[in-house]
């Protein structure tokens, strides 16, 4: 059972929580926090973490709470897990490209509390419930069954406030992290979370309609399915459920080097479907076919090139692709993050459902958009994050472990590429639907074309006939009691700016 810990907002304590963290204990083991009052926010984190075991665990903070979880998790990188924000700012004083509170406004509550603290926290109970007035007298009986924190500390937790960047943290974070908006939310502009993203591309943001600063009061069920669907959807990202091992990758396409051709027909078929969307007219100079596999997409690209090149990871991949088109084309055996071109080199990248590999994918994009010269073209297609959704939910009713890679959503993929420098985008998503006679059918394909389970926190043990049977039985079947699977594909089309 997932360890969730919560810490509340300014002001408040572990009470706030109410209902929500017994709905919460339904499905997750949940510890409830009170933060220590300090205006230093490395011993407000230090003090939190002394008081938990020595398990993993993911944070909810709300608020404030969200701030010193940001700090928790960017300096407790082998114990924090993942990271769910509740209205939060990382940083929460407005600047030129940051929204927020402006100074001016902030100071001026804060001399308003030193004078008056009771009526003080009266108007911001009322500003929280921003378009939830009718939530007031529910709100105001949570905050009074603990006493309320002492003028000293409610100034210092404000001083925290005040003077923390959290930026650089959520910027580096290796975990899984959601955002939770509101907006109607007076305190935290709701355009937050597009400034998030910029900072974390894979961050996975949900924007709750008519809510304020209290959502998991004034909606508690759309707080409770987002936090669901993180935990148990394709939004933890693939790195964060482990990540995808380069050495067992390359191991896993080797394998498959003889059986790919055999059981490939949804590559080939996205294949086709890349090359009539994006196709350019007239396709001139260097031109590279990445992660070409056994070479369906080079076969289809030779008769518009002069000069090709085939690079794939897994050299038996490049070794069949030779035996097909021989010396027509030239062959790379190299890991899209580190190739051994030169830059500015290349006129047109193509790559069909190999990216997917590279995770995170800003490094392999950052590669790609240096080795393309300028006004250069990366044309690709990519799973993405609801492929296999019924096979990651049904392994989600039997455990904790990650049995079914990860992909990007559309939106993470946008950031990423702009994040590389790539301009012009365009960006389209296909759900393609494949039929098998059972789900172990399923499994063996996915064997054979080598895109098995990759992750490095995958179970380490072999999966028990127990578990696999589970699984089986909660997999949904289609109208005629046959075994279905989506693989939802993204292709992308993107320019080096000249």
């Amino acid at each position: 059972m997932k360890h969730l810990v919560l810490l509340h907002g300014w002001a408040g304590h572990s009470g706030m929580w109410g209902d929500f963290a017994i709905q919460l204990s339904q499905d997750y083991r949940v510890t409830l926090i009170d933060l220590p009052w300090r205006d230093d926010l490395k011993a407000v984190s230090d003090a939190i973490v002394a008081e938990l075991d020595d398990e993993p665990f993911y944070l909810l903070g709300w608020s404030l709470g969200g701030t010193v979880a940001l700090d928790i998790a960017a300096r407790y990188t082998n114990r924090v897990q993942g990271l769910i924000l509740i209205a939060t700012n990382p940083h929460f004083i407005a600047t030129k490209n940051w929204s927020g509170m402006t100074l001016e406004t902030f100071n001026a509550f804060s001399e308003q509390l030193h004078t008056n603290p009771t009526a003080t926290l009266q108007r911001f109970l009322a500003l929280q419930l921003h378009g939830s007035s009718a939530f007031l007298k529910n709100v105001k009986a949570r905050f009074a069954t603990k006493s309320p924190p002492e003028l000293s500390d409610l100034e210092a937790s404000l001083a925290l406030l005040k003077n923390s960047d959290l930026r650089p943290a959520l910027e580096k974070l290796d975990c899984s992290v959601m955002a939770i908006l509101s907006d109607n939310d007076a305190i935290v502009p709701v355009e937050m979370g597009e400034q998030m993203q910029r900072l974390k591309p894979d961050l996975h943001r949900t924007i709750l309609q008519n809510a304020g600063h209290i959502p998991f009061i004034t909606q508690p069920e759309n707080c409770l399915n987002a936090i669901h669907i993180f935990f148990n959807s394709s939004y933890l990202k693939a790195e964060q459920a482990g990540f995808l091992d380069k050495t067992k990758i390359k191991q896993s396409f080797s394998n498959a080097s003889k059986t790919y051709d055999s059981v490939a027909e949804l590559q080939r078929n996205v294949g086709r479907d890349l090359l009539q969307a994006f196709l350019p007219k007239n396709l001139t100079g260097n031109i590279v076919d990445l992660g070409c596999g056994t070479g369906f997409l080079t076969q289809e690209l030779l008769p518009h090139c002069e000069n090709l090149i085939a690079l794939d990871l897994a050299l038996p991949m490049l070794q069949t692709t030779r035996e097909k088109l021989g010396n027509s084309v030239n062959y790379i055996c190299a890991d899209a993050e580190s190739l051994p071109l030169s830059m500015a080199s290349v006129d047109t990248i193509f790559s069909n459902l190999a990216l997917q590999w590279c995770l995170p994918i800003d490094k392999a994009l950052t590669e790609l958009h240096q080795v393309l010269k300028a006004d250069g073209e990366l044309i690709f297609s990519t799973f993405g994050s609801e492929t296999l959704c019924e096979l990651k939910n049904a392994w989600a009713s039997v455990d904790d472990f990650s049995h079914v890679n990860v992909f990007y959503t559309a939106s993470q993929l946008r950031l990423a590429l702009e994040k590389a420098g790539f301009v012009n985008l365009e960006i389209k998503n296909q759900p393609y639907i494949s039929h098998y006679d059972s789900v172990l059918d399923l499994m063996h394909e996915l064997k054979h074309i080598g895109a098995h389970n990759v992750s490095s926190l995958r179970n380490r043990n072999l999966t028990s006939k127990k578990s696999l049977k589970s699984m089986m039985a909660h997999y949904p079947l289609g109208k005629f009691g046959d075994v279905f699977a989506t693989f939802e594909v993204i292709y992308v089309k993107a320019y080096k700016l000249i």
